[in-house]
């Protein structure tokens, strides 16, 4: 192996993660479809080396410079990596993007709530608390992958939410809260995949076991 040619080393956790981020703001600037973004999703997550990332990216400007391999001139690769991935500024129009596959994602308190919300989920656990988030539009999407794991999330009283996931394998969806948008209210999308996972959409309910766990 040349002394620059990573093709061949194996990847970490966190490179993954990295060109996940990657492959979802591209998605983001509408370069993806979901489908595409869902099957290329998983080829990253079951990537080992930097040979199988490359052909993930190489048609993305931000995977132009190529994995593995030397960097082209002037290219800084932090850990191995071509592109260099902004962390997400919340703000009205932009869009947050969460992973917590296998593991879990908890966003409560106070917190910004971009225009859009993306939350990879899939196998894992995610808990969206709305009530002290500062929402930073009228109109709330919110898009979640909770296939084989569970989404629960807290809207503010009086929001409403309009919940539309593609179920299969058993997946289920339950929302408490009405789905008619008003103009004096918050209200939130809620769009994305459920295959045998389960999503729960309600707001907040006073007194009861789900108080002492929050």
């Amino acid at each position: 192996m040349a002394p620059n040619d990573k093709n061949q080393l194996r990847i970490s956790d966190t490179e993954r993660d990295q060109v996940a981020e990657i492959l979802r703001e591209a998605a983001g600037e509408g370069r993806l479809d979901l489908d595409e973004l869902d099957e290329r999703l998983g080829a990253v997550y079951a990537a080992k080396t930097y040979a199988d990332i490359q052909p993930i990216v190489a048609d993305l400007p931000a995977g132009a410079g190529g994995f593995g391999g030397s960097a082209p001139a002037g290219t800084h690769r932090p850990g191995g990596l071509t592109p260099q991935v902004p962390s997400p500024v919340p703000s009205g129009g932009q869009t947050l993007y969460l992973t917590g596959q296998g593991d879990s994602v908890v966003r409560k308190k106070e917190w910004t709530v971009p225009q859009r919300v993306e939350v990879n989920a899939r196998f894992g656990e995610v808990k969206l608390d709305f009530r002290e988030a500062r929402l930073t539009a009228p109109v709330t999407e919110v898009w979640l992958d909770v296939s084989w794991g569970s989404g629960d999330l807290i809207i503010p009283e009086g929001a409403t939410a309009e919940v539309n996931l593609e179920t299969s394998w058993f997946g289920s969806q339950r929302s408490d809260v009405d789905s008619i948008a008003r103009h004096d209210a918050p209200h939130f999308v809620i769009t994305g995949k459920n295959q045998g996972g389960s999503l729960k959409v309600r707001h907040k309910r006073s007194g009861g076991w789900s108080d002492l766990f929050g």
